[in-house]
């Protein structure tokens, strides 16, 4: 009961600032205390700490206090004392794990932040694989594509022409280009023998004087389209039986039967055979081709060491007059033929009352005749050009 009295007797003493303990004293600085709401757990348990030993200065400092009521107050002291220090504890263990969390945020957004750019990275390089794999397959592509100027020239890789094209040990393309280098020579000449021309200068055409109809005598006109049947015929069947005498088969059949289907519209209708005229004038420039091969095997270039001058001076006529007939026939005649071919289509189609008449197929043929010629010139310009302009032989 005494201890009790004592402890009731140290809570009723006032904590007031006394002289007798200045030392303690000025641990506080006179400012306002703070109880108000929301105060800091650690500054509220070290602030009651102080008051109590404030409070054990004061009772010292006077005399009628006895030790029962100093002991009071030091045991009040020192347990708000352990309650600071336990306050203090849970204080740093709330804030290390406050300081923890937000380490795991930073160290987490920092993970996040590198395993986006891995993966950008990563996509960056599938990108360019697939872009490098796109490539090569549109070269493969392109390269599977052959062009019929990689039968007749060497051309590389990068589809530079490096000069004629050595043949190699092939019996049955050695036959089937001299037969048409034989076979060729009496078209040729029935054709040409169906035509007149009075004016040395382009026959007239340029001056109008005349026009490719007018032309057309059809002196020899029943041999010229039997010869150019037979001859296509017989060719037809030999590709078909020997596919490998030429490089493209495919090609050659499909162009044989379109051309046999093609003169049959003047074998028909005779009043079109001058059309037939002009476009079998292409063979001279078929001639010429399969003789620029069929008489260099070796793929040599004239005017070089090796090559005897007669050796040269021949091959050098026979690919100039190819490159001469190819330019005049197939890109400059051919398009001033398809447009005559379709002005008499157009002027039948007047006499027979309808656009789907005989003469229908022939414009079709003839531009897609054209397209092709088209094509092989750009591609020889092509592999012409990317030789950088070095001499690469006719």
């Amino acid at each position: 009961m005494a201890a009790a009295q004592v402890e009731d007797e140290a809570k009723q003493l006032p904590f007031e600032r006394s002289n007798s303990c200045e030392s303690v004293g000025s641990c506080s600085d006179g400012s306002p205390k703070e109880g108000e709401e929301g105060e800091d757990p650690v500054m509220k348990a070290t602030r009651e700490v102080l008051e109590a030993v404030q409070a054990i200065c004061d009772a010292v400092a006077e005399e009628h206090n006895g030790m029962q009521a100093i002991r009071g107050l030091s045991q009040q002291a020192q347990s708000l004392a352990e309650h600071a220090h336990r306050t203090a504890r849970e204080h740093r263990r709330r804030r290390k794990n406050r300081q923890s969390f937000h380490e795991f945020a930073s160290m987490l957004s920092e993970e996040v932040v590198e395993a986006a750019e891995e993966y950008k990275q990563e996509g960056i390089r599938k990108v360019e694989e697939f872009q490098k794999e796109a490539a090569e397959y549109a070269e493969r592509t392109v390269r599977k594509a052959r062009s019929m100027i990689e039968d007749h020239f060497l051309i590389d890789e990068a589809f530079r022409m490096l000069g004629p094209l050595a043949q190699d040990a092939n019996f049955s393309r050695d036959v089937h280009d001299w037969f048409n280098l034989v076979a060729l020579v009496p078209v040729i000449i029935f054709n040409f023998a169906n035509f007149s021309c009075p004016d040395p200068f382009f026959c007239g055409i340029p001056s109008g004087k005349a026009s490719l109809p007018s032309l057309w005598t059809g002196q020899l006109w029943e041999a010229f389209w039997w010869t150019t049947f037979a001859y296509f015929a017989i060719d037809l069947l030999f590709v078909i039986s020997l596919p490998n005498c030429v490089r493209s088969p495919r090609v050659i059949i499909g162009h044989h039967v379109a051309t046999i289907l093609y003169i049959m519209v003047p074998k028909r209708q005779p009043k079109f055979a001058w059309l037939m005229g002009c476009c079998m004038t292409v063979e001279v420039n078929t001639w010429f081709l399969i003789a620029r091969r069929s008489f260099n095997k070796l793929g040599e270039k004239p005017f070089t060491p090796g090559v005897s001058l007669l050796k040269s001076l021949r091959l050098a006529l026979v690919s100039v007059s190819f490159y001469v007939s190819w330019f005049a026939i197939r890109i400059a005649f051919y398009p001033f033929l398809f447009i005559s071919i379709v002005a008499e289509w157009y002027h039948h189609w007047g006499e027979v009352g309808t656009p789907f008449n005989s003469l229908l197929m022939t414009p079709i043929i003839q531009l897609i005749l054209m397209c092709m010629n088209f094509k092989w010139t750009v591609d020889l310009l092509r592999s012409k050009l990317k030789s950088h302009g070095k001499s690469k032989g006719l």
